[in-house]
């Protein structure tokens, strides 16, 4: 990408570049005189990479940005970098709780794969998932009893809030209603969740196996490209460093192995294209160019506030999505929604 004639350089290429040099070693790069900056910064905060993109920013001279934007960029990463702080210190506060119950508290998606980036804070995320496996209703409880309200309307994970902090406590690690296979999907989690973990520096937070968190990250994100409306460049981001700190040549086999087995390798494999894309300058092949198509466009997500609102707007997502069921998963956008609706009706309770 560093390369090409300053005409052909764009802004979104700029930011793979930030991206490459915040997420990796590389610091010696040229970038063209004329660079959009602040469509690079928009684009950035879109995708919701604002404070990772700024430290690749950061760690390169002479590029001329405007000083302003500089510290414009700046300042939107401290606000990032304080909310992310702020999680993390609620999350061990409720891990010290419920340790004094003998309760083992594992972080999920946001929290443990920020533990992986080289400055964890500027991962942003939008809440705390947290699994307590077989104590899911004791940690409720134990929640409620310090007064803070707990909503256990979703079969999936309890909800509440904590200083102003989203909290979901995982009863499932994925949907499970209506759906015979993921409930399967579930036990292999959940497998993989009791067989190891490590604890985060010197705190009760438990950090999954690297394997438990390659495969969730990789449902979670073929679940939202399909389902939740799309993925972020940093899901991207959340792959390069999970690639990364992998431990052996034997896990990365044990992870396509798994794929196999669940479902996941169409998926796997066109975000790993991607990845090499932004990190190595490889070419993109059909699928990988595809899923970063849809990726440019997507901005940053967010839930939705009604229930029924979101069970509607899943269901014509998924209709609207078929072709990439077709693309990047092993199931179709018809089956999906036959099982996402029976499951609604005749399995509100799930049980594994």
């Amino acid at each position: 990408m560093t390369g090409k004639e300053s005409s052909q350089f764009t802004y979104i290429e700029t930011l793979f570049v930030l991206l490459r040099v915040s997420l990796g070693k590389e610091t010696e790069v040229s970038l063209p005189n004329d660079v959009n900056w602040p469509a690079v910064y928009e684009m950035a905060l879109k995708q919701g990479v604002g404070a990772i993109a700024c430290d690749g920013l950061l760690k390169l001279e002479n590029i001329g940005i405007d000083e302003d934007l500089r510290y414009k960029w700046m300042g939107q990463s401290m606000v990032v970098e304080q909310r992310s702080s702020m999680q993390w210190n609620i999350a061990c506060e409720m891990a010290e709780l419920f340790s004094r119950e003998d309760i083992k508290t594992i972080a999920l998606k946001g929290i443990s794969f920020a533990s992986y980036y080289p400055m964890p804070f500027h991962r942003s995320s939008s809440d705390i998932d947290i699994s307590l496996l077989d104590d899911f209703e004791r940690g409720n409880q134990i929640i409620e009893s310090k007064g803070f309200p707990v909503d256990r309307e979703d079969s999936k994970h309890s909800h509440y809030v904590i200083y102003g902090i989203p909290v979901e406590n995982h009863q499932f690690c994925i949907g499970v209603r209506g759906n015979r296979r993921n409930k399967r999907v579930e036990r292999r989690f959940r497998q993989l969740l009791r067989e190891a973990g490590e604890t985060i520096g010197d705190s009760k937070v438990i950090r999954p196996q690297w394997l438990f968190n390659a495969l969730f990250f990789m449902y979670h994100a073929m679940n939202h490209l399909l389902i939740g409306g799309g993925i972020t460049l940093k899901y991207i981001c959340d792959w390069i460093v999970l690639r990364n700190r992998v431990e052996d040549k034997d896990s990365m086999v044990a992870f396509w192995n798994e794929c196999d087995d669940l479902g996941l390798t169409k998926m796997a494999k066109a975000i790993d294209r991607v990845c090499d894309y932004i990190v190595k300058d490889v070419e993109l092949d059909e699928s990988g160019s595809e899923l970063l198509k849809r990726i440019l466009v997507t901005k940053e997500l967010h839930a939705s506030k009604s229930k029924d609102q979101a069970h509607l707007g899943m269901i014509r997502t998924m209709w609207r999505n078929r072709q990439m069921f077709r693309d990047f998963s092993d199931t179709s956008a018809v089956r999906m929604i036959t099982t996402y609706v029976w499951g609604y009706l005749f399995d509100r309770n799930p049980k594994l």
